[in-house]
């Protein structure tokens, strides 16, 4: 793989030149800083009216059919919360040109996307009202299904619950009454405003001249705004000295039980090798974790436990579904776990299959595209390993690092959600 810049007025274009895949992979990525739950539901609302619709492709048919005529091109846009950043993508996928038959399909395929973003659907500065209904109809069947979703429900009432203030608790959705204060104008003055001030970078990867992906963009894309802006791509969510313990109750078959957990000062080396091999003995290596062990082998509490390494918030969230009467002896067993993690009582054994599985699941992320290319975009972003450089330094991680990384963890909130509410 050839990696590559190419530094434009107002934005940067990097590329990964391979012949690895059949396709090609792009992405428009607009950066912004996170203010408010309101901004993440304005942009979300935002990126998915224009993923539907331009003022040269009036509907998703319109669309769907000129992807069709490129061969099958696929485009939609999404929002990500980074830390203290959001991540707006534009997501293009398209035919290696070699294999199309007409002679300017390159330059063809790269003018769609940016048209799209360039054009939007807006008439005397508000946006195409029959295309904002409906996204604003999908949009509101989405936030209302989270009620029908417990594990992502209690999920997002722990986080809350652990600091309603803080960007990690912010949800992409926010609730039905910020839904009802965005309105077609007020959408239309998002998007300026996300036009003027976002940083703008363009990522690409495929079997391509990638100097001729280049010129023709360069030769497209003219972004007025040249913002220099900072960001940040972690959250310090703030310590107790004593954890909360909050419960609500609701009508559903099972309770959920979610615990979190701070992650004090972890050095780089230890979030991006150290902390991987302990959550995998930990709670996240399927059968073989300590969670796994104490909560469904030997006290068959639940089915799967889920214990998620959130990086940039700096936080462990374990998560779960049980019998309510079971939600006290499963409290027990995660610290139990996690206490026998400090003290060491693991064997080397147990840090050598974590390393096995790890460098084969790093074997199976090198022939990802997907993986290559994000792996890529956070390591120009926030220094993040190239795979390559962690599949190297994840076999060097000792017991005494693990240990010393499970030290570091604290509990901030055990949040349960039981039956009982109507």
């Amino acid at each position: 793989m050839k990696y590559k810049k190419f530094e434009k007025q107002s934005y940067n274009i990097y590329t990964i030149k391979t012949d690895k895949f059949k396709n090609c992979h792009m992405e428009i990525i607009f950066r912004s800083n996170i203010n408010s739950e309101q901004d993440l539901l304005n942009n979300t609302f935002l990126v998915d009216l224009m993923s539907d619709c331009s003022n040269k492709y009036k509907n998703r048919k319109d669309m769907s059919i000129k992807l069709e005529d490129l061969y099958r091109a696929s485009f939609y846009g999404a929002t990500q919360k980074v830390g203290s950043t959001l991540f707006t993508s534009f997501v293009f996928d398209f035919l290696n040109p070699k294999y199309a038959l007409e002679d300017d399909y390159l330059n063809n395929v790269l003018k769609f996307p940016i048209e799209v973003i360039m054009n939007p659907y807006v008439e005397n500065d508000e946006f195409n009202i029959t295309a904002f209904n409906i996204v604003k109809n999908r949009i509101r069947t989405d936030i209302e299904n989270i009620k029908e979703n417990p594990t992502k429900l209690t999920i997002n009432h722990a986080l809350k619950a652990m600091d309603e203030d803080s960007i990690t608790s912010f949800r992409m959705l926010g609730n039905l009454d910020m839904l009802e204060d965005i309105t077609p104008s007020s959408l239309y003055k998002t998007y300026k405003k996300f036009m003027d001030n976002s940083v703008c970078d363009i990522f690409i990867i495929g079997d391509l001249d990638m100097d001729k992906v280049s010129k023709s963009i360069g030769a497209n894309f003219k972004l007025r705004a040249i913002n220099n802006n900072s960001f940040k791509y972690t959250v310090e969510n703030k310590t107790r000295k004593k954890a909360l313990v909050q419960q609500e109750q609701a009508n559903y078959v099972q309770a959920n039980l979610v615990e979190i957990f701070n992650l004090n000062n972890l050095t780089q080396r230890e979030s991006d090798y150290v902390f991987r091999i302990f959550n995998y003995i930990f709670g996240d290596g399927a059968l073989n974790s300590k969670l796994m062990k104490y909560l469904r082998e030997e006290n068959n509490i639940c089915y799967g436990v889920s214990s998620m390494y959130l990086k940039r918030d700096n936080i462990l969230m374990v998560q779960l579904s049980l019998d309510q009467d079971s939600i006290d002896l499963a409290v027990k067993d995660i610290n139990k776990a996690l206490n026998e993690m400090i003290k060491g009582e693991f064997s080397d054994l147990d840090i050598d299959e974590a390393i096995k599985a790890m460098t084969s699941s790093l074997d199976v992320s090198l022939d990802s595209q997907n993986s290559i290319f994000n792996n890529y975009i956070f390591n120009i972003y926030d220094n993040t390993p190239l795979l390559e450089d962690i599949k190297k330094n994840i076999k060097t991680v000792t017991k005494q690092e693990v240990v010393k990384v499970a030290k570091k963890i604290k509990l901030n909130t055990v949040y349960s959600v039981v039956k009982g509410g109507n």
